[in-house]
């Protein structure tokens, strides 16, 4: 029996911007009350959920020593 190639998913990429990083599921955005983090959550019928994050925190994940997961660790959210 043959069945047919692999397919191999792509990584999906995150777009850093000047004032926006935009992951897969999630993403950070510099507003006029501070930086917002939105993401996708994992809860029973859940939805986009937003939390504020530091200007630090921001600036950690556009130069890659924090990740979207770290955030979600760091704030204790699901």
């Amino acid at each position: 029996m043959k069945f047919g190639k692999k397919i191999k998913a792509k990584p999906r990429e995150t777009k850093i911007e000047e004032h926006r990083i935009l992951g897969p599921t999630w993403s950070i955005e510099k507003t006029d009350e501070g930086y917002v983090y939105e993401y996708l959550s994992g809860e029973l019928a859940g939805g986009i959920k937003r939390h504020p994050v530091t200007r630090e925190d921001f600036e950690a994940v556009k130069k890659g020593r924090l990740s979207d997961y770290d955030l979600l660790l760091k704030y204790n959210l699901s």
